[in-house]
């Protein structure tokens, strides 16, 4: 293997940090790590576990690229991290490397989602973001999901059972929390609860979704399009065709290493 063409791509987000190693535009190993409050140990624990599954050592690595929120603070020395690209970037690039006729993607991040048009180059043509009062969804659907003693994909899961047609039309997500509270205090069946909680995380997207036109395809992706009921969801809302890449929470890793590939 051309030692030249192996990159790993890092995405230092809010809530986990995704690295992949690549080579000759295929994906070789993935791992991933919970950001907390040191994004480079998690960077390095990525990196590493992405680097164990590729059965690769980092000596081999050509470079490292990094994107994310944190991608400017990944200073380790252990890391060599030798480019950063923006998200925006990187969640372009990452989308067009799973699906060659996208040209916009949707990021369902932990903390921020956003709306990014691109050309069949992978090029920026528009972006939209959440403005604050809609921060935190993926926080909000952990609560949510802790609130009724399961793990954000038993929500899902269960969501996809529901029957019924509760909605929480707060706009701010921290008192979004306490209406589905709420819900649960009012007796209303578990399952119902969670669609109503998935349905607000849509409903927010959603919104932001209509304030651009959506180019065919329309690629998911960001950590939340792990929810297979929120997806389905969105794609109803929205009245689109969704591509959903295998492994759609490492779209932004995969543009940092296609952004840093000769």
């Amino acid at each position: 293997m051309d030692r030249s063409q192996i990159v790993a791509g890092i995405d230092s987000g809010h809530v986990d940090t995704k690295a992949v190693v690549m080579s000759g535009g295929k994906v070789l190993g993935y791992a991933s790590a919970p950001t907390r409050l040191d994004p480079a140990t998690a960077a390095g624990t990525a990196l590493n576990g992405a680097l164990a599954d590729a059965g690769m050592s980092q000596s081999e690595l050509a470079g490292i690229v990094s994107t994310g929120i944190f991608r400017d603070v990944l200073e380790s020395p252990a890391l060599h991290v030798t480019a950063t690209v923006s998200e925006h970037m990187a969640d372009a690039r990452g989308a067009l490397f799973s699906n060659q006729k996208a040209r916009t993607v949707v990021d369902l991040g932990g903390n921020v989602h956003k709306i990014i048009r691109f050309d069949g180059a992978g090029n920026l043509v528009d972006v939209a973001q959440n403005d604050k009062c809609a921060d935190g969804l993926g926080i909000f659907l952990s609560t949510a999901a802790h609130s009724l003693g399961l793990s954000e994909p038993e929500l899902s899961e269960l969501a996809l059972g529901s029957t019924g047609s509760h909605a929480i039309a707060i706009q701010c997500s921290l008192s979004a929390q306490t209406d589905a509270t709420d819900l649960v205090c009012q007796g209303i069946a578990a399952a119902d609860v969670a669609r109503a909680a998935l349905g607000y995380v849509v409903e927010r997207v959603a919104s932001l979704c209509r304030s651009m036109p959506l180019a065919e395809e329309v690629v998911v992706a960001g950590g939340l399009a792990q929810s297979a009921a929120l997806v389905g969801q969105l794609r109803t809302a929205l009245g689109v065709h969704l591509s959903l890449p295998e492994r759609p929470q490492y779209v932004g890793a995969i543009g940092a290493a296609v952004r840093g590939q000769p």
